[in-house]
Formats: structure tokens, C-alpha cells, sequence
């Protein structure tokens, strides 16, 4: 059975958050003197809820005390999720150094779109995770425009995920976030390696550190066939 990693590295000098998300950094544990061997452990400077690829609740956007965090997600939920893989062309990402919209036409034409059942993941291919390490990787991420957003609301995912970083046009807003949170639906993102699956469908697992109290957790993602 094939295992695709679909999950971002979380490494020193990635694109990340601008302030006051902190920046990644690993650093050595100075081995401590209370063992009698050297042992080598590392310190996760700078990590966060929304560190590399992490998976999100509604609560980002209602607040914690108003809606239910990943660690209430029971953990069966997270595995074996049937999944759709919309696929699209990664040079019109690549034309120009803009922002480019995920378009309805875009994700109504894409292989599999016709086949998304209700509960799926659906996952937005773009190619555009080949730029993880870059520093405008989420200054220059494509975006989710409304109608393609009302469009995926309506198939009823169960989680949305994207392998670029920033669904929403900052510059003049599209108003999606409104309507994907009041849906119900789990975020995922950004992934990578999403080119590698062999087909439109697959199986989605993905598991959050077991952290409580807040509602974006770093995931681990994989892919079967």
C-alpha cells in the first residue's frame, strides 16, 4: 500500500507568519548534568498552532470558548477519511510574481471534481508547495476566490486543505472565511507532495500533537491509495 507524505517540513529558515507569530528555530538541549551519559536532545524555538502543516478548527474564528478544539476531535475521525485530490495546472501559478485566484471554473473542470461525495476531504492541488522554503511563499499564495469557496462549501467536505498558505486575498477581500467557518468544516493545509498521488482519490490520516486548548494543532498528513 503506498504511504504519500503529504505533511510541510518544519525546518530553520522556512516561510512563515509575519510578527507576532514567532520564526522556527531548532536548537540543542546542552546535555544535562544529572545523566551520566551525553545525550543529544533539541529545543523547538518558535513553534506555534499554525506551524507548518496544521490542521484547524472553526474556533480559530468563533474563539476557544465558543466551539470545539482539535483535541475534542475524537482521533478515528482523523484516519482513513476518504479524500479528493482537485488538481491544477502549476504554471498558472508561476506566469507572474502576483497572487492568483483558484477560480470556480478552475475546480469545477479539475479531474475528480465530479466525483466528491459529501464528507470528503477535499484537497487544492497547485504545484505552488515547491516554493515552501521561499521567503514570499505566503506573500505571493494563490487565493480562494468566494464563488469557489461557496462552490466547495456546497459539496459538504468534511476538511479543506490546500498545498499553498493564505486562502484569502488580503489585498481586497474576497469575504470567504465567514462562510467556510459557519460550514463546519476542518481546515488542513498548507500540504505538499500532493503531485505524487497516483490518482483524483485517496485516503487521508491526519494527526495533530495531542495538545489541548487550542484550535489549530501541527499535524502530520499522509495519503493511501
Amino acid at each position: 500500500m503506498p504511504v504519500i507524505d503529504i505533511t510541510g517540513e518544519i525546518r530553520d529558515g522556512m516561510s512563515g507568519l509575519p510578527f507576532p507569530f514567532p520564526k522556527f528555530r531548532l536548537k540543542p538541549v546542552p546535555s544535562p548534568d544529572w545523566v551520566e551519559d551525553k545525550v543529544w536532545c533539541e529545543i523547538f524555538e518558535g513553534l506555534h498552532s499554525q506551524t507548518g502543516t496544521y490542521i484547524e478548527t472553526p474556533a480559530h474564528y468563533y474563539g476557544n470558548d465558543r466551539c470545539y478544539l482539535v483535541n475534542d476531535i475524537p482521533v478515528g475521525r482523523l484516519v482513513n477519511i476518504p479524500a479528493v485530490i482537485l488538481s491544477f495546472e502549476p504554471e498558472t501559478f508561476e506566469i507572474s510574481r502576483k497572487r492568483t485566484p483558484i477560480t470556480l471554473e478552475m475546480v469545477k473542470n479539475a479531474a475528480g471534481a465530479e466525483d466528491i461525495m459529501p464528507g470528503d476531504a477535499i484537497l487544492l492541488n497547485t504545484g505552488f508547495d515547491i516554493h515552501w522554503m521561499e521567503s514570499d511563499f505566503i506573500d505571493r499564495s494563490p487565493y480562494i476566490k468566494y464563488e469557489t469557496m461557496e462552490w466547495l462549501i456546497s459539496k459538504k467536505p468534511y476538511i479543506l486543505g490546500s498545498d499553498f498558505p493564505r486562502w484569502e486575498n488580503l489585498d481586497k477581500l474576497e469575504g470567504i472565511f465567514p462562510i467556510f467557518y459557519a460550514a463546519d468544516i476542518l481546515m488542513l493545509g498548507p500540504l505538499t507532495n500532493l503531485r505524487a498521488a497516483p490518482s483524483s482519490r485517496a485516503t487521508l490520516t491526519v494527526l495533530p500533537l495531542k495538545i489541548p486548548g487550542t484550535s489549530c494543532v501541527p499535524c502530520r498528513a499522509i495519503l493511501t491509495e
